[in-house]
């Protein structure tokens, strides 16, 4: 299968990754699950409905930005592979 059906067919989930367990992103987020722990009984039932939505605006814009990034990438690549073929004087076998 070609990699435009393997995408289409949702094999491909460039979005998705595995975190690796003691790696950096691991401990990033067991520090802000703890510290999310540990602030949570601090606050009234106001600032935590306040929290949560602050929470859910900050993960909306981080894929937003994922996405993004996500395209700037790919459109990169993809101006490489032009540049690289363009001019391309190997000759071919209808030569």
């Amino acid at each position: 299968m070609k990699i435009l059906e393997e995408l289409w067919y949702g094999n491909i989930t460039p979005n998705e990754r595995d975190i690796k367990p003691g790696g950096r992103l691991h401990k990033l987020g067991a520090l802000i699950v703890r510290h999310e722990e540990n602030l949570l009984p601090m606050l009234s039932e106001q600032a935590k409905e306040i929290y949560e939505k602050l929470r859910e605006c900050q993960s909306e814009l981080h894929g937003l930005n994922e996405c993004e990034a996500f395209c700037i990438g790919f459109r990169l690549g993809a101006r490489i592979a032009y540049e690289a073929m363009e001019g391309n004087d190997i000759p071919s076998i209808d030569d």
